[in-house]
């Protein structure tokens, strides 16, 4: 199942962005208020969403300054992946961000609207952090 991010404008350079992104202390910001049990590293960040999963999240790939693509490891073995799309636009960057998951069908219809609601939120909370 892949989830379409909306696409979000921030006044800021893209590689200052892409610089945050890489930075896993800097998620905890980004993320709702129900992740809890937060674990940094350089390499990686895991946390729990209660009652749902437990993720740990890692850099699958880099490409300089326009994309990065996250992998997300989990206790119920469901392939994750989150793309964050960084496009120069003005005077400022564009922000779109998709996930793709291996969900299985009969769940699909009832984590589609989390997932679309947590990609959103991401930008959005990218998009604030970065322009304060």
């Amino acid at each position: 199942m892949k989830v379409n991010g909306k696409t979000i404008h921030i006044q800021s350079k893209q590689q200052d962005i892409f610089n945050k992104l890489c930075n896993f202390n800097n998620f905890v910001k980004y993320m709702p208020e129900q992740v809890k049990d937060w674990q940094v590293t350089e390499d990686y960040c895991q946390f729990s969403v209660p009652g749902i999963t437990t993720l740990k999240l890692s850099i699958a790939e880099k490409i300089n300054y326009s994309r990065i693509s996250y992998a997300a490891n989990n206790d119920k073995n469901i392939p994750v992946n989150m793309v964050i799309y960084l496009d120069s636009n003005g005077d400022g960057t564009d922000l779109h961000a998709d996930i793709d998951a291996e969900i299985p069908i009969f769940l699909s219809a009832m984590v589609k609207k989390p997932l679309q609601n947590l990609v959103d939120l991401f930008a959005d909370r990218v998009k604030v952090e970065t322009e304060n």
